[in-house]
């Protein structure tokens, strides 16, 4: 080898390792903490006629909160507004549920997370005039969070309410709505 490339490889060789720059969090090996999402429902085993709020899939530092509805009859469709902390957390998106589809059906979602920051307002009905009746716990919609650092956040449920199919459609007695908070850790 040549003199100069045998330096090189000294001076690589002895130099001090830099762990990175950068804020925040770090582990030992100077990168940052990855967060770990989880969602911890207010109401863990939900009785009839209730919606509550439960975690889904979650990877890395995003959770999908499902908003589940337990043992309700004549679902038509439902409208409420989430209020979540969008200062630790980003409301993503939502998926689907599985009430409203019910025997072929094509409900209409309106999920609108972006117009009002920290609040996601949300109605969602099946089409026609048909119901379904919810005899176990199933999903309605499932909400996307990611957290942006560690830490506790409130999710709460506000101008609740679950529709039947009269005409016009009227709100079903005495349901009852349970929250919870998205985790960082």
């Amino acid at each position: 080898m040549k003199l100069g490339t045998v330096v090189l490889l000294m001076a690589l060789v002895t130099a001090p390792a830099c762990g990175g720059g950068g804020g925040g969090s770090t582990s030992p090996g100077g990168s940052p903490t990855p967060i770990a999402a989880t969602f911890t429902p207010d109401q863990a085993s939900p009785g009839p006629n209730t919606v509550a709020l439960a975690e889904g899939a979650k990877s890395n530092d995003v959770v999908t909160v499902n908003v589940t509805v337990t043992g309700t009859n004549d679902v038509f469709g439902a409208a409420f507004e989430v209020l979540y902390d969008d200062f630790h957390t980003t409301f993503l998106g939502y998926t689907p549920g599985t009430i409203v589809e019910q025997g072929g059906n094509s409900p209409t979602y309106n999920v609108d997370g972006s117009s009002n920051p920290g609040r996601i307002v949300i109605g969602i009905s099946r089409t026609g005039s048909t119901s379904t009746d919810v005899t176990t716990t199933k999903s309605l919609v499932g909400l996307q969070f990611r957290v942006k650092q560690a830490g506790v956040y409130q999710v709460v449920i506000q101008n609740a309410v679950v529709y039947d199919n009269q005409d016009p459609p009227q709100p079903i007695p005495t349901i009852a709505w349970f929250a919870g908070a998205v985790t960082g850790v």
